[in-house]
């Protein structure tokens, strides 16, 4: 008894005595560390994740480039999506992750309740220093190509609008094909140059 009115409060578990402790688990079950950042990383440490994006960047109709690069980074254990993203958005990411050979999944619970909906992550801390992604359309834009252009993304362009893109951004080639002769007979044009 007297060592539980000498012991100062700090307000935390090592401060429960082992019955406690035991009670404590028995009703709230097993503490865990840092709830709020695992809840905003979709249950993952922010240490652990390399690369992530918001719910409105993964609705996106372009694949980041970002998420194919940590999707081919050694230190990815796997990817996690939120499970309030629509499968028809996430679609394209699936598709990367198994190209690359990376697990993914989908995390449903209440609990991960944040702007997050894409995480690349690895199994232990990784040294990142920035996690979140630019928006696309503000990144191209500061790389000077046209609003036209950026939102073309997932549609055939023509040779000039192409080259441009391969000689400012290589990396957003991914989103963009060449218009081919056949198209350009059938009468579809560069949705870039409309005249």
């Amino acid at each position: 008894m007297e060592k539980d009115k000498t012991r100062t409060s700090t307000g935390g578990w090592s401060d429960y005595n082992e019955l406690e402790k035991t009670i404590t688990v028995g009703i709230h079950g097993t503490p865990e560390l840092k709830p709020d950042e695992k809840a905003t990383y979709l249950g993952e440490f922010k240490e652990r994740v390399l690369v992530a994006l918001t719910k409105g960047q993964v609705a996106e109709t372009a694949i980041y480039p970002d998420i194919i690069q940590a999707l081919q980074d050694k230190r990815t254990a796997r990817m996690i999506i939120s499970g309030d993203v629509s499968t028809n958005d996430a679609n394209k990411y699936y598709q990367a992750a198994r190209k690359y050979s990376k697990p993914y999944l989908i995390r449903h619970d209440q609990k991960y309740k944040s702007n997050i909906g894409l995480a690349v992550v690895g199994n232990d801390a990784v040294d990142v220093e920035t996690i979140e992604v630019v928006d696309r359309e503000v990144r191209l834009a500061e790389l000077g190509l046209s609003t036209e252009l950026i939102q073309a993304a997932g549609k055939k362009i023509c040779n000039t609008c192409y080259d441009l893109i391969e000689k400012v951004a290589p990396d957003e080639l991914i989103n963009y094909e060449r218009l081919t002769f056949i198209d350009r007979l059938t009468g579809e044009k560069c949705p870039v140059h409309t005249d």
